[in-house]
């Protein structure tokens, strides 16, 4: 079915910066990305046929937008074929393939807004990526997407008929609410609120650290970055510090990057955006789209030198914070900077982007009948914030991705926010209450 409706305010905001890209003549492919290595038989004509259900099942996928209007057309487009890759036959060069062909541009204006790769390699394995432009999908849509390909494929494969049950709450169904809420009485008020309570701050917060270079203009694409581990049994220390307080470890993580924040900004109010899953109700569970947004979090590290005193002083300031959660950040920007809705940011914000794996759970997890599963090294694109962090949450401890910006920040600069972060976590781990 084919409606067409206003686009949401991440979508406003994507498409602003999208266009603002392209006229500098530069791209972002700014795709929700989910690359794999299967081992074992896959059956392509069956998967084909799973692929077009879950188009047709997902419209969103199939979406297109008009750019001038800003309207976006769900159902637009037609189903289309995964697209067959050929194997080199040597691994480096064949991930390459697979990166290139995951970052390549979808048709805006036309359609559809999701591809699915595969390329056959020797001794039955196959690299497969789902990718989905984010206007459509969040990271968290990704493992809703693949619960479904996983089940439509097994029927088809199987041949014994699958018919899921529809979404509880559709994208649009979503958009519209929030639309709705942000048009309402209390909607304008939780703006008037969030916007006082961030005077001398701003929707987009400037936070710049030691080494900070200010050069304008800023190459949005050029950007460097790191992982680093934290093991099983630090996140279970600090599980075990953090449970006293109301919090967790990734909240004692977030929390010693604002430390480390004024450790090298010389800032007394520290500011970062958080990123929110929005995924509370329960009918929002197995919803693809793009739900998640920011907000914006801020403490006074400086004012608070014991530990604990500043640890309680950050978990009262973040459920402050996600109180208004429902608020999408673009229309917190609209609010308190408008010119800087629809283009990439000019101040250097640092981010926390957490993945607890609670939530993975709730969403479902990754796999695929018939194959062993792997992941694959491959992401695409960038985030217009200066230092951009991630905590991607396992049975095994929590894997850190540091992203930054080289024309604002050399490595080593990065690299000693993460050395304040790390010393502080495994010190807060032995504080045990």
């Amino acid at each position: 079915m084919r409606e067409s409706m206003p686009v949401s305010w991440n979508q406003r905001h994507r498409l602003g910066q999208t266009v603002e890209d392209a006229e500098g003549g530069v791209f972002n492919p700014h795709h929700a990305t989910l690359p794999m290595a299967f081992t074992g038989p896959l059956d392509l004509a069956a998967m084909n046929r799973a692929w077009h259900a879950l188009q047709r099942r997902h419209p969103v996928l199939l979406s297109g937008f008009d750019l001038d209007a800003m309207v976006w057309h769900i159902g637009l487009a037609d189903p289309v074929d995964l697209q067959q890759l050929a194997t080199t036959g040597t691994e480096d060069a064949d991930v390459a393939a697979l990166r290139s062909a995951c970052a390549a541009p979808f048709d805006l204006e036309r359609g559809p807004m999701a591809r699915l790769l595969v390329m056959g390699r020797p001794d039955e394995e196959t690299y497969f990526a789902f990718v989905a432009e984010h206007l459509v999908s969040d990271g968290w849509s990704l493992n809703v997407l693949m619960r479904d390909l996983s089940a439509l494929y097994a029927a088809e494969r199987d041949g014994s008929g699958l018919e899921l049950p529809p979404a509880q709450m559709t994208f649009p169904d979503f958009v519209r609410r929030q639309n709705r809420m942000m048009d309402s009485p209390e909607g304008k008020q939780a703006l008037e609120r969030l916007a006082a309570r961030l005077t001398g701050v701003g929707a987009i917060p400037a936070m710049p650290i030691s080494g900070f270079s200010g050069h304008s203009p800023v190459r949005y694409e050029a950007k460097d970055g790191f992982s680093r581990r934290l093991p099983l049994d630090v996140c279970q220390s600090l599980g075990a510090v953090a449970r006293p307080l109301r919090m967790t470890a990734l909240n004692l993580m977030h929390a010693a990057l604002h430390r480390s924040l004024f450790t090298l900004s010389g800032s007394e109010s520290v500011a970062t955006t958080l990123s929110t899953a929005n995924r509370e109700l329960p009918e929002l569970h197995q919803t693809t789209g793009w739900l998640a947004s920011k907000a914006v979090l801020t403490s006074e590290p400086g004012s608070r030198p014991d530990a604990e005193d500043f640890l309680r002083h950050f978990r009262r300031r973040m459920l402050a914070t996600l109180d208004d959660g429902h608020v999408p950040w673009p229309a917190l920007i609209d609010r308190m900077d408008p010119d800087a809705v629809g283009r990439q940011s000019r101040v250097p914000y640092v981010t926390f982007n957490a993945r607890p794996l609670g939530m993975r759970k709730t969403v479902g997890t990754v796999e695929m009948p018939g194959v062993r599963t792997r992941p694959l090294p491959i992401s695409v694109g960038w985030h217009d914030a200066s230092i951009a962090t991630f905590w991607v949450e396992d049975e095994d401890g929590v894997t850190a991705t540091v992203n930054f910006k080289t024309d604002w920040y050399a490595r080593g600069d990065v690299e000693a926010l993460w050395d304040g972060v790390d010393t502080l976590l495994r010190t807060w781990s032995t504080q045990r209450r």
